[in-house]
């Protein structure tokens, strides 16, 4: 799947740039824009389940600032809070200042839009047949320990239940998590994120964690680093690609796919 003969187009946490992220609004409207799947951020709730969620507080794509629940009992993180609680807020605020975006202000059209939990995100996805790389956000010095040490686990304790082992990619920033993954569950395809500035041997650490795909940031990325990661058998998936024009020549570069805030953009390939 990670290295089709056409690569692969990923909404970046949805269609992020015309709805908001990590909601099923955002999901249904990246599938209405053409993406192949979806990227998904994934934390816990105080009682363990995963929920989608980017930043590891609530402030800025909730309104949990509004609530007396949450203002009254700060920080917002979202594992002091069980899921009924986080099921209160609004998820559905979009600020339109992003993703290149010229025009300013709040679009409100979506309504309510609740946290989604990852089963209701992957079984809406199913529904839509949308392929899903799940972002395990690194947790490790933020959660308490013990709760810390089972989000991998919770996670694909999810996927099973569903059976969606061959719709997924598992990716995290934090390489334990992705060994931990295969250690698990070594059929569920998983990435390694890198930060743009990263130079290294991207092949020998991928291989030395078992991943499958390499997911690094596409602003210092090379046609060589590619080729490299490529030739050892390794899927590489870009993000966040946004200008049309950079799309191109990653795909003509030989990418397996790309992550993008605008799928809506994505020139014919």
């Amino acid at each position: 799947m990670l290295n089709a003969d056409k690569p692969l187009i990923w909404g970046h946490r949805g269609c992020r740039s015309l709805a908001p992220e990590n909601t099923l609004a955002s999901m249904e409207l990246a599938h209405a824009k053409g993406a192949d799947g979806w990227e998904l951020d994934v934390v816990l709730t105080r009682d363990g389940i995963p929920v989608l969620l980017h930043d590891l507080n609530l402030l800025r794509t909730t309104d949990a600032a509004k609530h007396e629940t949450f203002r009254s009992n700060p920080p917002a993180l979202p594992w002091r809070f069980t899921l009924e609680e986080l099921k209160t807020l609004n998820a559905g605020i979009f600020p339109r200042r992003r993703c290149g975006r010229k025009d300013w202000g709040t679009d409100t059209s979506f309504g309510v839009q609740p946290i989604p939990t990852l089963e209701e995100a992957l079984r809406r996805s199913a529904e839509l047949g949308l392929w899903v790389n799940i972002e395990i956000k690194d947790v490790s010095n933020a959660m308490p320990g013990p709760m810390a040490k089972e989000i991998v686990l919770r996670t694909l304790d999810v996927v099973a239940r569903l059976k969606m082992e061959e719709s997924v990619v598992v990716s995290s920033f934090n390489l334990a998590y992705v060994a931990e993954c295969k250690q698990h569950a070594p059929h569920i395809l998983t990435g390694m994120l890198t930060p743009h500035a990263y130079t290294g041997d991207a092949a020998a650490l991928a291989q030395s964690i078992k991943a499958d795909a390499w997911h690094p940031g596409h602003k210092r990325l090379t046609q060589a680093a590619i080729a490299h990661v490529r030739n050892a058998g390794l899927a590489v998936t870009p993000y966040t690609v946004n200008d049309p024009a950079r799309m191109v020549q990653l795909i003509e570069w030989g990418v397996s796919g790309i992550v993008t805030d605008n799928p809506q953009d994505v020139p014919d390939l």
